[in-house]
């Protein structure tokens, strides 16, 4: 088995340390790296990335990606990437929003959540089921219902669209 595919029970302790270190710069820097002024507030390249019209959140969702593929090389089972999916998925949907989106980028942090999830499975792969299975419901559920919301509200401006036109 090559040593990229290796579960972390078959690397080293100091490869998956340098790693897990190397992941956390990379979270930090999406979304942590830089501090608002005045404030304890930090962000990092996810909100700026996502200020970029016609795909900065894309683009931003897919460099976010080489988290879980990482967690899928320490082994995570599937519930912990499907909620480290689903992290990344909330953030993208909601970061299409102008402005609210770039906001709601500064406070979710889906990628230091990613990380979070990581370090926990590296630390405790034992993890129970039934916590991860919770986030996972509960996320899909808050995706479920902001894409029934934004259904809605795009179906009430062309209705009114419409309306004004005609």
């Amino acid at each position: 088995m090559a040593l990229e595919e290796a579960s972390t029970e078959q690397m080293s302790t100091e490869l998956v340390d340098q790693r897990r270190a190397q992941i956390r710069r990379f979270s930090k820097l999406m979304d942590s790296r830089f501090r608002i002024p005045g404030t304890k507030q930090t962000f990092g390249i996810d909100p700026i990335l996502g200020l970029v019209p016609g795909g900065g959140d894309a683009v931003s969702m897919v460099i976010s990606a080489g988290i879980v593929i990482q967690a899928a090389r320490f082994g995570a089972r599937g519930p912990t990437l499907v909620l480290m999916l689903l992290n990344l998925a909330i953030d993208a949907i909601v970061g299409t929003i102008p402005i609210l989106g770039t906001v709601f980028d500064v406070f979710f942090k889906a990628n230091n959540r990613n990380v979070a999830l990581l370090d926990r499975h590296v630390t405790d792969p034992d993890l129970t089921r039934a916590q991860i299975r919770r986030r996972v419901i509960l996320s899909i559920t808050v995706i479920v219902i902001f894409t029934i919301m934004l259904l809605l509200t795009i179906a009430a401006i062309t209705a009114w669209l419409i309306a004004w036109i005609f």
